[in-house]
């Protein structure tokens, strides 16, 4: 190994060359994308907008990612590989406010096919039918195909059946839960996670015993919001139920009420959008508010933005590349043009219902109902196929007078954890896994219901919402309709919880603005460094078995979820771990020259 110069290191004089043996990658990026490490892994740029300011005056100028596909690509290269040692990736960047759609992928090497390799993303949780809350929490891992046991993480309520919602919200994750015995007060409730089978109460959403479900959860401008409703379909209407709220959190046990959207009885959805917070409603009140998507406006009142089309359901709210997106219950995707007007974009291979739209590899992918296909819209009315998964088989199923024959599977919810994307889906309570090649793999069936029969819902399970928090995988299940049955099988209305690789999450919202990150793996850990403070670590692992080498190439500004929104400069890549205070005068430096070279 040969010794790299490197420029202008703390202490030196200016322009003094220092070696740091280790520094396989120094990318500026102030008006190219060369590497001045001394290794020449210069990278090839795409769209990136070079010479927009930087952290400070002194630092130098940065590049814009524009979020719709501009990055950085450095070709392979044995020098740039991390084998099974220690490494550090550490970078300056700047997100937007507001946030519109994820942030994400700051860099990473990944081989999908062989499932090995590291990426360093921002993003927020998405669970269910919500779009992605506007928190820009940090993500690291890596992988190499190694997946670790599920753990039970509890019943919050013992009558309930059904997890309705989840959300990562303050270094926390919260579930709304669907229902509950008796005479109701114990519906409708939202539960903190604190450890394997505890799990504390945050109060009952709204007070109207009518209103059973806790349905939607997602986090907006620095708070957590639900929308409630009834989960039980089959008992909705004007006989059963009370017209719905949104309601905000305000810490203990006590909600904020802020408004009715409409005259409905389901929120479905909810999703921030360029600073924002938007609903979508059911079909199932006869007014015409039924099945439209609603603005708040930051008091109590809800602003009509119009129907998706006719009047279907709202299930699936998304932002995509600066754009709100809609999946309807009559298997059409809407865009938003402002006002009440959206345009329609198509019906994935002519499934009936849009579940979940989420953001995958550059691209906003659908998930459907009854042939549980996953599609990918490729623009105007076009949409290609990544895949079918469930049971795909076809069943006669349903009420004895209405008999329906098809495939029987519904995706709830598609969520990117450590490079891959995981689904929960009905009617057997399981968790698929993407391969590269569009294949579904089982990874788990979370209820094992002895009564399962393709023939009678009553015997379906769901995993209804699932999200990255702590490093790790969340996955929440129900029955198929959620109503309260203190018969029902034990692992319904639970939360099971896994891993794929090593992963690590600083879970809380670093804020708009100029942030240095470092993700690093040093002496068998993960860890996680934001503007010179660890605020995550992992537990130890063996280092020897996640060899990282492959031929991917590093990528900077994209990886498995989203091309990055926002201005990043100063990237760097070393064979080790950084001391505490060279990752503390790196944070302190606002990315001038010296920054992390030792």
């Amino acid at each position: 190994m040969y010794a790299r110069p490197y420029r202008g290191a703390p202490g030196a004089g200016k322009g003094q060359i220092v070696c740091d043996e280790r520094l396989l990658g120094h990318w500026p990026l102030e008006c190219d994308a060369r590497d001045i490490s001394g290794a020449c892994n210069h990278g090839r740029p795409y769209g990136v907008q070079f010479g927009v300011e930087g952290p400070c005056e002194s630092s130098g100028t940065a590049a814009r990612f524009d979020g719709r596909g501009a990055s950085i690509e450095i070709p392979a290269s044995d020098a740039l590989k991390p084998g099974t040692g220690d490494f550090t990736l550490c970078a300056w960047v700047r997100t937007d406010d507001p946030t519109l759609g994820p942030i994400g992928d700051i860099a990473s090497m990944w081989d999908a096919q062989e499932r090995r390799g590291f990426g360093l993303s921002i993003h927020g949780s998405a669970a269910g039918y919500c779009g992605m809350g506007d928190v820009r929490s940090v993500h690291f891992g890596l992988d190499n195909a190694m997946d670790h046991p599920w753990v039970d993480c509890g019943k919050p309520w013992p009558s309930n059946t059904g997890i309705a919602s989840m959300a990562v919200w303050n270094g926390d994750l919260y579930v709304g839960i669907a229902d509950a015995d008796g005479d109701k007060r114990d519906a409708c409730h939202v539960f903190r996670y604190v450890e394997p089978g505890v799990w504390e109460d945050c109060g009952r959403v709204g007070e109207s015993l009518r209103t059973h479900t806790a349905y939607s959860l997602v986090v907006f401008n620095g708070a957590l919001y639900c929308g409630t409703g009834r989960y039980d379909w089959c008992s909705v209407g004007p006989q059963t139920c009370d017209f719905v709220r949104v309601y905000r959190y305000d810490g203990g046990t006590e909600w904020v009420d802020c408004g009715q959207p409409g005259r409905n009885y389901r929120i479905l959805s909810l999703a921030p959008y360029d600073g924002a917070l938007y609903c979508g409603t059911d079909a199932m009140a006869a007014s015409p508010d039924a099945g439209k998507v609603y603005r708040w406006d930051g008091g109590t009142g809800w602003i009509d933005c119009g129907r998706l089309g006719c009047q279907y359901s709202v299930f699936a709210l998304c932002v995509y590349r600066g754009r709100l997106f809609g999946g309807t219950q009559w298997g059409e995707v809407h865009r938003y043009e402002g006002g009440v007007e959206w345009a329609y974009i198509g019906r994935p291979f002519g499934n009936t219902q849009i579940h979940c739209l989420t953001v995958y590899r550059g691209g906003l992918v659908a998930g459907t109902w009854p042939e549980g296909i996953v599609a990918r819209w490729e623009g105007g009315l076009d949409w290609s196929w990544q895949g079918a998964l469930g049971d795909v088989t076809g069943h006669t199923y349903g009420e004895t007078d209405n008999p329906q024959v098809s495939p029987i599977n519904e995706v709830n919810d598609l969520t990117v954890h450590n490079g891959k994307l995981y689904a929960g889906v009905i009617p057997k309570g399981e968790v698929y896994r993407r391969g590269d090649d569009g294949t579904w793999t089982m990874v788990r069936r979370l209820v094992t219901a002895p009564d399962y029969n393709p023939h009678h819902t009553d015997g379906w399970s769901r995993v209804t919402c699932m999200a990255a928090f702590r490093g790790r995988l969340f996955a929440a299940t129900s029955s198929c309709r959620g109503a309260a049955d203190p018969n029902a099988h034990h692992e319904a209305g639970a939360v099971f919880s896994t891993m794929a690789g090593q992963c690590v999450s600083h879970d809380h919202d670093i804020g708009p603005g100029w942030h240095h990150i470092a993700a690093m793996r040093r002496w068998g850990r993960l860890e996680l460094w934001i503007d010179g403070a660890r605020t995550a670590v992992s537990e130890p692992f063996p280092s020897a078995s996640y060899d990282l080498d492959s031929d991917a190439p590093l990528r900077i500004g994209a990886g498995a979820l989203d091309t990055f929104r926002g201005d990043m400069c100063d990237v760097r890549l070393y064979r080790r771990g950084l001391a505490e205070d060279e990752v503390r005068a790196a944070a302190a430096s606002g990315g001038g020259a010296g920054a992390c070279a030792r």
